[in-house]
């Protein structure tokens, strides 16, 4: 057995679905004509992970940190050589998570200021959670590129919550119009792109043709990852 072959570690189950079309993702970027030259992944597909909106929002609620550091540490251990979070809200604890650690931890929201900005990409919409609004997670790193942001108003962001809480992590078929509709508010307040800033609606991205003016974190997340094994294909070099 080749131990000499670097390994990704995966904090997964947050929420079950997404991790699995993170690993798809990652998969399907990877540029292997063998599945001997795939990337070798440790996933803790851990759902018992406390709500990460709900911490956000309520701090007598139960702390998510603590369960994703135990598992951070743990792959650590197994000897991954970088950790991925297919989850955007939990994009929150990085700085947090990664002191606890010596392997780099991939952030997700600033990889996508990143990315935006080698694309030139002037102003955005985000599509998340109320902890992923409130919180203005993105903000600074957008902010420190000077590309211009927005969120839904009070009743899209309900429906955005809903998609999210109602439908993908019940398990049920998602309304895309609800979609569309948040995302129409967004391209008439002047959004050039829309970030799809949760990891629940990468699956709607998954099940319905939607325009390519959506720009998913999801994607670039794996993206990344792919690249940080120097494996990515060409063609998704531009998302």
């Amino acid at each position: 057995m080749n131990t000499d072959k670097k390994v990704l570690g995966i904090i997964g189950g947050l929420g079950p679905l997404a991790t699995a079309y993170f690993m798809m993702k990652i998969i399907r970027m990877t540029d292997a004509a063998t599945d001997q030259e795939h990337i070798r992944m440790i996933v803790y597909n851990y759902p018992d992970i406390p709500d990460r909106t709900k911490y956000i929002l309520d701090k007598t609620a139960k702390d998510p940190l603590p369960y994703m550091r135990d598992i951070a540490v743990r792959l650590q251990n197994d000897g991954v050589c970088s950790i991925a979070i297919p989850c955007v809200t939990a994009q929150f604890y990085h700085d947090r998570l990664q002191e606890s650690i010596r392997i780099p931890v991939f952030n997700g929201v600033r990889e996508m200021a990143d990315y935006l900005k080698e694309n030139d990409i002037k102003s955005v919409g985000i599509m998340g959670t109320d902890g992923t609004v409130q919180s203005d997670l993105f903000g600074k790193s957008l902010g420190e590129y000077g590309i211009k942001y927005l969120y839904p108003s009070k009743e899209g962001q309900k429906k955005v919550m809903s998609i999210i809480y109602d439908s993908v992590k019940a398990g049920k078929k998602p309304d895309d119009r609800q979609l569309m509709e948040v995302a129409q508010e967004l391209r008439e307040n002047g959004a050039q792109r829309i970030i799809l800033g949760c990891t629940e609606l990468s699956v709607i991205k998954e099940q319905f043709d939607l325009p390519e003016y959506f720009i998913d974190v999801l994607d670039v997340m794996a993206r990344s990852c792919v690249k940080s094994f120097s494996l990515l294909r060409k063609e998704f070099e531009v998302l």
